[in-house]
């Protein structure tokens, strides 16, 4: 199970939170001021997921990469009474999530599930030095090409592509595997990325992969030699 890391245990959904988190397994610390069974964080890449509360403005990119580089999570933010636009200027600044506060436990911690399988996959920086291991599927490292180009929400989408490469994958079916269950305020969001997604890829990679739509929704294909 994943470390998540609160950094505003003083929020008034930590306590329900961290109840659900241990139900479910989960390991949970805060910094600052102890919250239940919460520790202190400490020390790099102690967690999988950190949850940062905004308050009404998205954070900035130095904020994230600032959190990010602490602590190694994917980082989930909370932004009050947020928006579209507010969501999309977070993941514009490198969230991995985002979602209005004030947020259930319940949803939270539908939104950690996904970003705790995601721990240890290679991030923006790195992904370009990964090569032919890249999440050991074959194949994959092409894709990974788009390298730092990609925002780390584009990079989940692309993750859950290539895992359905070559059948078609439906825009509510990408939701459920990037974003978790119950997130269908995400569609605009997804289609948005989709879309960036499929320049990045046809500009790095012209003749290796095509990301294509049709009826049934996305498909990720190898480009015929």
């Amino acid at each position: 199970m994943a470390t998540v890391l609160l950094t505003d245990p003083a929020q008034p959904w930590v306590s329900a939170l961290v109840e659900a988190l241990a139900e479910r397994g989960h390991t949970v610390e805060t910094k600052g001021a102890a919250c239940g069974e919460a520790r202190p964080a400490s020390g790099r890449r102690q967690a999988a997921v950190a949850v940062l509360s905004a308050g009404e403005a998205a954070p900035t990119a130095a904020q994230i990469a600032k959190l990010r580089a602490a602590t190694g999570a994917s980082v989930i933010v909370l932004i009050e009474a947020g928006n579209f636009l507010d969501r999309l200027e977070a993941y514009e600044a490198g969230a991995d999530d985002c979602l209005s506060e004030p947020v259930r436990a319940d949803q939270l911690v539908d939104a950690i599930g996904p970003l705790a399988g995601w721990c240890g996959r290679p991030d923006a920086e790195e992904a370009d030095d990964v090569g032919a291991g890249w999440w050991g599927r074959p194949g994959a490292e092409d894709a990974d090409d788009v390298g730092a180009g990609c925002l780390p929400i584009e990079r989940r989408i692309l993750a859950a592509l290539v895992d359905q490469a070559g059948r078609p994958v439906t825009v509510q079916q990408l939701i459920v595997d990037v974003w978790g269950p119950g997130r269908s305020d995400e569609e605009a969001v997804a289609r948005l990325y989709l879309g960036s997604l499929r320049r990045k890829l046809a500009a790095a990679r012209p003749n290796r992969w095509r990301l294509l739509t049709d009826a049934t929704g996305y498909r990720l294909l190898p480009v015929s030699p």
